[in-house]
């Protein structure tokens, strides 16, 4: 075989170019480490540090999310031209580093290749895939961007300039290759050099061999290509390929380890107060590290916004572009101006129902809800740009003890009435309970969601469950979190859980997913919890699966589909119980969007207490996806999506109902 550096001499390759490598790679360092310097300036602030504590687990994430890129794959179209592009583009770099190995290390050291034989064409055959992977990806994505057939994805002229910039390293690169391909492998490499060799057949058809002819044209072509590569490399950092360093290394490796739904509690909140302070995030400066770390690792792939269901009612908020607005201020050195209403308007964050929908398809692993979350902090304590509804719903709680403002009274008539007719325990201290049943504001004064306490203890006694409810009960708190005051829900669970220790259980029960979330997750961020938390949807499987309650299909005549809750399904994975009791009563017909994917109702997030009055009723939304299955009754297992639904239901001729009921009814 022809040796490599004896062909090359033709296109003065490695003679008199070979330095431009190292002068240009040398300066275009610069502006990439200073640009990674800029944005640790950005991020760091006030002392603050990332955070190296499990290691191991730490990168086991970045492997599985940020190289692995799992939450891209999937999704049908948008998955496919990741992938390919991924794998393309890891290709190519496999290429070029074992490239550089054999030039600059093997041949100038040890004057011999390892990239021959087999081993060279196997080397080509992968080299060869990858270029064309990378140009189908490119083209896939310049599609989606003409033909906007992916709502809400940027087509701005940066977009498009990278696209291109890639395509012409991809195109240039193989022209080169098949030059080299011409000079010196022609008469034995062609299966394997697939566009290589047939570039070199069309070099051979206009300049046979006449090498030196073509050596201007491939001193060009090679500075071209040389240039956008190391170039486009060097300017990573202030273009959205930036994503790949901060969200798929940085961002998956330091993303939180806590549960997603655990949001994070407020520091020295007492302090704060005392010192004036806002509570939450007014500036860009309030923001944590890693929540700015966020700002930078969004890639503008809309696959939140897309998913998000304010969005897609017509709602202000577009999850994408608030990370983007925030990304702007931050790197505009804003940090110490007043976010809402100067830079962000109100109605985006109150527009969210906290469903999570983004954080679940973000495949940078950015947490837009608890920045949105931390927006709300700040301008309820300033007493700012807060919905007056949603004042008066932390103001009922604090009042009476309920969201509502219901007299406390009409629980204490309920409970009784539930002791009287159906048996069940009022708790008593000293005795033990298996479980503890935590009725839940909804339950304690919508008369619709009484029936569902109704179904659930009928169905426990019957099985002979050890539960009791309690005698005294105030919110959880949840609502006061979700709109923002964070300094009642802390006080409200000191009183709850001070409660709850008077009396000795095993398990508490809830029916709202909320409440679960908030008990399980939110309530250890502030105190120690010593119980055990379950959903009824999960104890009635239980029962189901140990023979402790008996079903008869003949008693449900109508098919039925399920609504998964957001707090239920996304947030903390509770997806196969509530299936699995529905099928052994009735039909199931699916929905398009269901469990980790499930289409929000509407209710979370303050939205059952206030409603923007801008496009369409999300939960309207999701009525008409219930209606399109074909199903008689819409079955779910939270109180909130049952009243945001069932407000829906009758304009499409469904009846809503919750999973307790619809066993109870089938149940012997």
């Amino acid at each position: 075989m022809t040796d490599f550096f004896e062909g090359i001499k033709y296109f003065v390759f490695v003679q008199n170019l070979s330095f431009l490598v190292y002068l240009f790679t040398i300066i275009g360092a610069i502006p990439f480490c200073y640009g990674v310097y800029r944005s640790h300036k950005l991020w760091i602030q006030k002392g603050e540090f990332y955070s190296f504590d499990h290691f191991w687990l730490r990168l086991k994430r970045m492997i599985i999310y940020g190289i692995g890129n799992r939450k891209v794959l999937h999704q049908a179209q948008g998955g496919l031209m990741h992938t390919i592009l991924y794998i393309g583009i890891m290709g190519l770099f496999l290429a070029t580093i074992l490239s550089g190995i054999q030039l600059e290390i093997t041949m100038r050291f040890f004057h011999q290749e390892f990239l021959v034989g087999p081993v060279y064409l196997g080397f080509k055959l992968m080299a060869n895939i990858a270029g064309i992977l990378v140009i189908i990806g490119i083209l896939i994505a310049l599609y989606r961007r003409i033909t906007r057939s992916y709502p809400y994805l940027p087509t701005t002229l940066e977009d498009y300039l990278i696209l291109i910039d890639l395509l012409v390293i991809v195109i240039t690169g193989f022209i080169l290759d098949g030059a080299n391909t011409w000079y010196y492998r022609l008469p034995w490499i062609d299966h394997y050099d697939l566009i290589g060799y047939e570039i070199a057949l069309w070099l051979k058809s206009i300049y046979g061999y006449n090498y030196s002819a073509f050596q201007g044209v491939y001193t060009v072509i090679w500075l071209i290509h040389i240039n956008l590569a190391i170039w486009s490399v060097a300017f990573i950092p202030y273009t959205k390929f930036y994503h790949m360093i901060v969200g798929g290394l940085f961002n998956t490796f330091f993303s939180r380890l806590e549960e997603p739904s655990a949001f994070k509690p407020i520091k020295d909140m007492d302090k704060k107060i005392e010192e004036g302070k806002a509570l939450g995030a007014v500036t860009i400066s309030d923001f944590s590290w890693k929540q700015r770390m966020d700002f930078d690792a969004c890639v503008k792939c809309a696959r939140c916004t897309n998913a998000c269901p304010a969005n897609a009612s017509g709602k202000p908020l577009s999850p994408m572009n608030l990370i983007q607005t925030l990304k702007v201020q931050m790197h505009r050195g804003n940090f110490n101006g007043k976010l809402i209403p100067d830079v962000v308007f109100p109605q985006v964050i109150w527009s969210c129902t906290t469903c999570g929908a983004c954080v679940e398809e973000c495949p940078m692993l950015i947490h837009h809800v608890e920045t949105i979350l931390d927006l709300r902090r700040g301008v309820y304590s300033l007493g700012e740009n807060t919905p007056s509804e949603l004042q008066q719903v932390t103001y009922n709680i604090m009042r009476v003890g309920n969201p509502y403002g219901y007299d406390p009274m009409e629980r204490k008539k309920f409970i009784d009435k539930l002791s009287t007719e159906l048996g069940v325990e009022i708790a008593q201290e000293g005795k033990e309970y298996d479980y503890i049943y935590w009725l839940g504001c909804n339950a304690s004064y919508d008369p619709n969601l009484q029936k569902v306490a109704y179904s659930l203890l009928r169905i426990l006694k019957k099985a002979g469950v050890n539960v009791a409810i309690l005698p005294d009960e105030i919110c959880c708190g949840e609502p006061a979190r979700r709109i923002g005051d964070e300094y009642l829900f802390r006080d409200i669970a000191g009183k709850t859980l001070e409660n709850l220790r008077k009396y000795n259980f095993k398990k508490l029960l809830v029916s709202c997913p909320h409440g679960y979330n908030n008990f399980k997750k939110e309530y250890p961020l502030y105190f120690d919890i010593k119980f055990d938390v379950i959903h009824h949807s999960q104890l009635l499987n239980q029962l189901i699966s140990e023979g402790k309650i008996n079903v008869n299909r003949e008693k449900i005549k109508y098919s039925v589909t399920y609504h998964d809750p957001c707090y239920l399904a996304r947030w903390n994975s509770v997806t196969e119980e509530p299936r699995n009791v529905i099928t052994k009563v009735t039909e199931l017909k699916e929905m398009n969007r269901i469990k980790n994917h499930t289409f929000c109702c509407g209710g979370g997030g303050g939205g059952a207490f206030y409603d923007i009055k801008i496009g369409e009723r999300i939960s309207k939304l999701r009525i008409k996806e219930a209606a399109s299955t074909g199903a008689n009754k819409v079955v779910v297992a939270c109180p909130f999506c049952n009243i945001m639904l069932r407000a829906e239901a009758p304009e499409y001729n469904l009846e809503v109902i919750d999973l307790a009921q619809l066993l109870d009814e089938a149940s012997e």
